[in-house]
């Protein structure tokens, strides 16, 4: 299959008037409103680090004194800002991007999301040397598809410092929804401390940067709640396995300035517009470790793209974005007033803001900041574990786990005394093979739809899946949150092809010695590369074994979410995997070439999760 054919959309007349109408812009005429890279305001503080407009650009990192937060830092710059300028490309067009090493120390930029040659994705020691001090790399590929993307270092700590910038490729042909002006919001978690420094203290001590532990008071009311008994059981069960409940971030706002666009929330940096006029924010989650939850209190917000592909529109008033995801989203303010752009660390450890105003200077409330959450027994797998056939399972990985009275909602009869810090790091894939599935809970309103050759039918829910729900600290009650579930493609994948094998890769580590890997083996302990056999057709499938979210990035090539819209499962380069949950996607691996897969927190891919992908 020609590559170009698999990641453009071509969109019929039907589709166009369809997505006109969820949008409430009426006809079709409508969407031909010039976009808003062609629109005066379109370009009217879209990003407030600067633009370099492609099809041409150069790139200088240095290591330079900058001001973040009021204070003095030494961050990388991109052409003199931190984060870097925004790169905008059109589709279509033939790309140069020039980078040049002014550092004292290797370097690199990766190109997230985009489809392209190996040897220029930007990873050292894949497929690229990785780019020497005082050294010029021309990047080179054709620009094949658009929408909102990002750059950033694949080079040691350096993301952590500032190393990326947003990659805003416009679309060759219209897109199925318009809007007046639009916004480039990337969101950034900045540390003055040395981010060695950070990924030694968290191999030190379990839980250093979390100042949130539950107190005695926390205790008591869970007493109050849901009876002594229960509350004894539940404290001493996460304290054998010596972990917290509340181990929902590993770095936090302890250490932790957020950013967005570069600016703290005090700076308060202002996106413009007119009342009246739909406004397009290109969300980018740009941070090393941070989950966040993005809401504009007082505006609905609809989700019109996903790691860059369109899906069809999603009115919603939050969502969730993890690490290295991107969100399109359009907003219609009525009022000439502000409004807050509030981005809460999922673990409540803090946030960054801005300002969606008609003039610069005003500012909106800040909403009440929501405590912490405790992580629960879907932490643990829980969801998963009635009906599950254990006799694969090694005894060496499961000693002194007595099933003898297990009950898959309370667990009750499990002896955790030999799981002391949930060591997973020795639980192989070859260890779960012995495992059933098939009755695991947790699907998201699908069946189990097999196919004549046993597998699930392409398309369908994976058992196991939570795309239902957003995740840890969500109250869907409180406002409608987007969900997984709710992604639709626009149109559907050119391959459709029933996938011709499955892969299933275990998520594991151990966050007590913060050891992490793939079927318990850190990178360095692996032998040899995964293989996909060249355009073969294949379903992927992450467990994770963790009490932690990981976002898998696959490079090279699209993950198909089987999160059961059929035919329009929508296409990403970074999938979230909850704890305890178990999530599919569709490949075709179409992509000759070496290629990185890794989960994109920053210090968990540098502790080992990281695998190369080999095409061919």
């Amino acid at each position: 299959m020609a590559r170009s054919s698999v990641i453009t959309h071509p969109l019929s007349r039907r589709q166009l008037l369809k997505g006109g109408a969820a949008l409430g812009i009426g006809s079709a005429a409508a969407l031909g409103l010039r976009p808003a890279w062609a629109n005066p305001w379109g370009q009217t503080n879209v990003y407030s680090k600067g633009v370099e407009e492609g099809p041409e650009v150069s790139l200088a990192i240095r290591r330079e004194s900058i001001l973040i937060d009021g204070k003095e830092a030494r961050p990388f710059s991109i052409n003199g800002t931190s984060p870097g300028p925004m790169i905008r490309l059109k589709e279509g067009q033939d790309a140069v991007l020039k980078v040049t090493n002014l550092l004292n120390e290797p370097t690199s930029i990766h190109w997230h999301g985009l489809i392209l040659p190996p040897e220029m994705d930007g990873v050292p020691g894949v497929s690229f040397p990785g780019i020497a001090p005082g050294e010029t790399f021309t990047y080179r590929f054709p620009v094949r598809q658009n929408g909102t993307y990002w750059y950033h270092s694949h080079s040691g700590l350096q993301e952590q410092l500032g190393h990326a910038g947003p990659l805003i490729i416009d679309a060759a042909e219209r897109e199925p929804f318009r809007y007046d002006r639009e916004h480039v919001l990337l969101l950034t978690d900045w540390t003055f401390e040395d981010p060695m420094s950070v990924f030694r203290n968290l191999k030190t001590a379990e839980g250093y940067y979390n100042f949130q532990e539950r107190t005695i008071a926390d205790f008591f009311a869970d007493v109050r709640e849901k009876g002594f008994a229960a509350t004894a059981e539940m404290r001493g069960m996460w304290a054998k396995m010596r972990m917290s409940s509340r181990d929902i971030a590993d770095v936090t706002g302890s250490t932790y300035t957020y950013l967005l666009n570069g600016h703290s929330p005090e700076e308060n940096w202002t996106a413009l517009f007119q009342a009246g006029e739909r406004v397009r924010l290109r969300v980018i989650n740009g941070s090393a470790m941070s989950y966040f939850d993005v809401r504009i209190p007082g505006l609905k917000m609809t989700v019109v793209a996903a790691d860059g592909q369109p899906v069809q529109p999603v009115p919603v008033d939050e969502f969730r974005i993890g690490v290295a995801e991107t969100y399109d989203v359009l907003v219609a303010p009525e009022d000439d007033t502000a409004y807050t752009i509030f981005a809460e660390a999922m673990d409540r450890s803090g946030y960054a803001r801005a300002t969606l105003a008609p003039r610069e200077g005003m500012a909106a409330e800040i909403p009440e900041r929501r405590k912490i959450a405790d992580r629960g027994m879907e932490a643990m797998g829980a969801h998963g574990m009635e009906g599950m056939d254990h006799s694969g399972m090694g005894r060496s990985d499961m000693q002194g786990m007595d099933h003898s009275g297990m009950n898959g909602s309370d667990m009750q009869g499990l002896d955790h005394s030999s799981m002391q810090s949930m060591d997973h790091s020795d639980m192989s894939g070859s260890d779960m093979q012995g495992m059933d599935h098939s009755n695991m809970r947790g699907m998201s309103g699908e069946q189990n739809r097999m196919n004549a050759n046993g597998m699930l039918a392409a398309g369908a829910a994976q058992p196991g899946s939570r795309y239902n729900q957003a995740g840890i600290g969500i109250d869907p009650d409180t406002r409608r949150v987007l969900v997984y579930r709710d992604l639709r493609a626009f149109t559907p994948w050119p391959d459709r092809r029933e996938p011709q094998r499955e892969l299933e890769l275990h998520l594991t580590g151990n966050m007590e010695r913060y050891m992490w890997s793939f079927d318990g083996k850190k990178f360095s302990e692996v032998t040899g590369p995964i293989h996909f056999e060249k355009d073969e057709r294949l379903r992927l499938i992450l467990v994770n074994d963790t009490m932690m979210e990981h976002p898998i990035h696959l490079h090279g090539m699209w993950m198909e979410l089987e999160n059961g819209q059929g035919e329009l499962i929508p296409r990403k380069h970074t999938l979230n995997v909850k704890p305890g949950e178990r999530v599919s996607a569709l490949i075709t691996a179409d992509a000759e070439g070496s290629w990185a897969f890794h989960c994109h927190l920053l210090y968990h891919m540098d502790a080992g999760m990281f695998r190369v992908v080999k095409v061919s």
